[in-house]
């Protein structure tokens, strides 16, 4: 076999999502162990994931699919992706920490995502340009200024009453997992980097950086997990945006925020609102 022949193997390989090679290259820092369940394709990994929590499955459950069908993000919109081209994975955590701090969980695992890009562009040999992260509030991940990565949250109660949290991110990896028509608005890791991106060691990376981000959040490090989030955000604060929210868009600037993870915005009349539910769109040369 030539040198150029093992190369292309070995990046093969990365990228098979087998449940072993993620268990082995996980470290377990917050749950006992990690446990992979993948399935070819699946209907919805954050569906499988809450009837497993619902059923009592331990923190550190990994549901992962190489092509979801109804896949979804916030306030039910789609999240589609071409089979074995996007990571699209479930994790479940079962948090100490009362219920009203759970909103920063989609902060941390945002910062987690940026951080775990920013590792895995860091050792790819060939890169063509730099890979420019920007967290967009409350649960994108941009890429020069398109999406390329969300985050749904979602929880539920076992029999006993237990409260459990999962996790839900999709990412677009492979230069095709753009969806076509969409190029003007999402973006591929592999695309922007100018290089194949395996996917296997970005999970790996990601799954060791959310733990990371997730000790903060269990020892109530709050503040830390807002200033971590905003260190790697252009538009927490004096940036102009479009609000919507019941159906009415109104203008507004970004002026930092809350304790809960809200984004703060100050209105035309100069009072301010805290926002933890509604879309907000960044304005560019007075548009979206």
């Amino acid at each position: 076999m030539s040198d150029s022949s093992r190369l292309t193997a070995a990046k093969a390989d990365d990228d098979r999502l087998d449940p072993a090679g993620i268990e082995r290259e996980t470290p377990s820092i917050v749950w006992n162990r990690l446990s992979v369940a993948a399935f070819p394709e699946i209907g919805s990994t954050n569906d499988e994931a809450l009837r497993r929590a619902r059923e009592g499955a331990p923190a550190g459950l990994l549901v992962i699919a190489e092509h979801q069908t109804e896949g979804r993000g916030r306030k039910g919109r789609r999240w589609t992706s071409p089979p074995g081209s996007g990571l699209c994975f479930s994790l479940l955590v079962r948090p100490v920490s009362p219920r009203r701090h759970w909103p920063l969980l989609s902060l941390l695992t945002s910062v987690a995502v940026a951080r775990s890009i920013e590792d895995v562009a860091a050792s790819l040999e060939g890169i063509r340009r730099a890979v420019r992260v920007d967290l967009k509030w409350p649960n994108d991940v941009l890429l020069s200024g398109r999406k390329a990565a969300g985050i749904l949250i979602e929880t539920t109660d076992a029999p006993d009453g237990s409260g459990a949290v999962v996790i839900g991110v999709g990412v677009n990896v492979g230069v095709d997992s753009v969806p076509p028509g969409m190029e003007g608005s999402a973006a591929s890791l592999s695309r922007e980097a100018g290089v194949r991106v395996p996917r296997r060691p970005l999970l790996a990376a990601f799954l060791q950086r959310f733990q990371e981000e997730y000790l903060l959040f269990e020892r109530g490090e709050r503040n830390a997990i807002l200033d971590r989030w905003k260190a790697r955000s252009s538009m927490w604060d004096g940036v102009r945006v479009r609000v919507g929210d019941a159906g009415a868009w109104r203008e507004a600037t970004t002026c930092g925020l809350s304790d809960s993870g809200a984004i703060r915005v100050r209105l035309p009349d100069g009072s301010e609102q805290a926002l933890m539910a509604a879309d907000v769109s960044v304005i560019v040369d007075n548009q979206e």
